[in-house]
């Protein structure tokens, strides 16, 4: 047994996924589930955690009889995003954003509507690989993160002023329990033959993250939403 360490650097890719109330991903070939771009400045999972309980009794001169503290527990990741441009697919998956089409019902821009969000993606984000450059296979080599059940957020500030690029971004989505992806269904990985292949083990149903390190590279940058296509049929 090797254990492989790794220091990922530089978000390379992103793709999301939309999925259905209990995490599912959509049929096989369903349109316009599937998100694979390269247009975002960064991505922040900022753990949430529940605080053990404190349990303590005093003697009656004021002493500590009982001083224990409980272990903490973790809840779930916020998510938060800043992009880089606008892909009009990629904020209706990942906040409240809704598509806006022109006259020929191409999309080309997006409204942001008031009311409930309920919509579900999964986020999966490919890296540089710091130290690996001059390694057999770096060329493809990545480092990977995935995040299997995330519900959306909304529109977080948007910014325009007259020195900077145009900015805004995606606030209060969090990651749940309960996720449905087992090994995925596309290929981020190599088997023991170097062949493609998803993920060896299915994750249990309440990881809420797992990096790894892959020997695939990232998948190529597509402007909009695409069909949901698994290498895994």
């Amino acid at each position: 047994m090797s254990t492989r360490c790794f220091i990922p650097v530089l978000g390379k890719r992103l793709r999301v996924i939309s999925l259905d109330e209990c995490g599912n991903p959509p049929a096989s070939g369903t349109a316009g589930s599937v998100v694979t771009t390269g247009g975002f400045i960064s991505i922040q999972l900022s753990a949430q955690v529940e605080d053990g309980q404190e349990i303590i009794t005093r003697r009656a001169d004021g002493s500590l009889c009982v001083n224990e503290m409980g272990s903490p527990s973790f809840k779930r990741f916020n998510v938060e995003m800043t992009f880089c441009g606008v892909d009009p697919g990629l904020l209706s998956v990942v906040t409240n954003a809704e598509i806006y089409e022109d006259y020929s019902n191409d999309p080309i821009g997006f409204t942001v509507p008031e009311g409930t969000i309920d919509s579900r993606f999964s986020l999966e984000l490919w890296t540089g690989l710091s130290g690996a450059v001059c390694e057999v296979g770096a060329d493809t080599a990545s480092g990977y993160m995935l995040s299997p059940f995330v519900h959306a957020g909304v529109m977080s500030d948007l910014t325009v002023d007259g020195e900077n690029a145009v900015t805004f971004g995606m606030t209060g989505a969090f990651t749940r329990g309960g996720n449905a992806w087992g090994v995925g269904g596309y290929n981020v990985m190599r088997d023991e033959t170097s062949s493609p292949a998803p993920l060896p083990t299915a994750l249990d149903p309440f990881d809420h993250l797992l990096m790894i390190e892959t020997g695939l590279a990232y998948p190529a940058e597509v402007c909009g939403l695409s069909a949901y296509l698994p290498d895994a049929a």
